[in-house]
């Protein structure tokens, strides 16, 4: 008898463990069946009826779903070159992309392998040289924009090679300051060869600072503007560029080069004709100011001139400006500094090739 409630007991928990141990099986996950799958390979020609355009032709290719409208949404699949694409079945849009030349057609897939026209580029290839000779120098670095008849617009450096639409093409090409301006006109299919001839002049164009060793990370700036036309009028800048020594291809004519570099600038004129290269040497004698002012509420800079009427000609001033290196042509110059007590003034001269360091007050 004192068994029988141990027994009960065992076979409680017995069929408690039974009953969470069926409870907790899972039951056997259903395999869903694979989704059927719409493939295709598609494949474009410049032309009508012409070769197909191969592998190493860099076509994207894209597919796009297709919205209650009609119009093109989302993008579902996307391939470069080899055409391959897979998307569920269905109608979609495929567009082919290649340089400046676009196309797209509606297609329908289905289930398996599909095949679908030959999408027609209605393009051809240009191959284009911007050139200018300068003596036995040849150039070929010249920018080119392109713009179709529909406005669209691409950059190239040449010489180049693109897929274009078919019709004409207005073409402009860039030397520096030389434009020169064309139109070229493209056949669906055809591959057409050209060279866009430039005419003007190489001025080397170089500064040099002496025996001044310009801080590191200062970089001089070339200007280049026209020759103004009388010593009142307004320059009009041609090109610039910020390195201390350029070759600027211009149209044959008569310009001013500036070096400028901070403070100190110096402009040199010079001429040019058509195949000529000239040498523009551009010497600056500068040296630096070095300025400390603790406490200063502003720093001005002043340049000494040789009019009588503005004995000193502002460079600069600035406000919570308390400490300065400036590079400068040599001669004289005015400082001041300006305290809650008042302004403090000191006149320096800048040497060539000098460094000259004060503190005010």
């Amino acid at each position: 008898m004192p068994s029988f409630p141990f027994r009960v007991l065992t076979a409680a928990f017995l069929g408690f463990g039974l009953v969470a141990g069926v409870a907790g099986a899972q039951a056997p996950t259903a395999v869903e069946a694979p989704a059927p799958k719409a493939e295709l390979v598609a494949t474009a020609s410049l032309s009508e009826g012409g070769p197909l355009l191969g592998p190493d032709v860099a076509i994207k290719w894209e597919l796009f779903a297709i919205d209650a409208n009609g119009v093109a949404s989302a993008r579902v699949a996307t391939t470069g070159a080899d055409g391959a694409l897979a998307a569920m079945p269905g109608t979609y849009i495929l567009t082919a992309e290649l340089d400046m030349v676009f196309a797209a057609q509606a297609i329908t897939l289905a289930e398996g392998m599909n095949t679908a026209p030959t999408l027609v580029l209605n393009a051809g290839l240009l191959q284009l040289t911007p050139e200018l000779m300068i003596g036995t120098d040849h150039f070929e670095g010249g920018s080119v924009a392109l713009t179709t008849a529909e406005g669209e617009r691409m950059s190239y450096v040449g010489p180049f090679s693109a897929y274009v639409p078919a019709g004409e093409l207005q073409v402009s090409v860039t030397f520096d300051a030389i434009k020169l301006r064309d139109s070229v006109s493209v056949a669906a299919g055809e591959t057409v060869v050209h060279d866009f001839k430039a005419q003007g002049g190489i001025a080397d164009v170089r500064i040099s600072t002496g025996g001044f060793t310009l801080p590191e990370g200062l970089r001089p700036r070339i200007d280049i503007f026209e020759a103004p036309s009388s010593a009142d009028a307004p320059l009009k800048m041609v090109v610039y560029d910020t390195l201390a020594a350029r070759n600027f291809a211009l149209p044959a004519g008569d310009y001013l080069a500036q070096g400028l570099i901070e403070g100190a600038n110096l402009k040199v004129p010079f001429s040019i004709s058509d195949g000529e290269k000239v040498s523009v040497a551009i010497e600056l004698e500068i040296g630096m100011l070095k300025i400390s002012a603790p406490e200063a509420n502003s720093l001005a800079l002043m340049q000494a001139t040789d009019d009588p009427a503005e004995p000193w000609r502002m460079i600069f001033h600035q406000f919570d400006l308390t400490a300065l290196e400036y590079i400068v042509p040599a001669g004289d110059y005015l400082i001041e500094a300006y305290f809650e007590s008042g302004k403090v003034e000191k006149v320096t001269h800048v040497d060539a090739d000098a460094v000259v360091a004060l503190t005010l007050p």
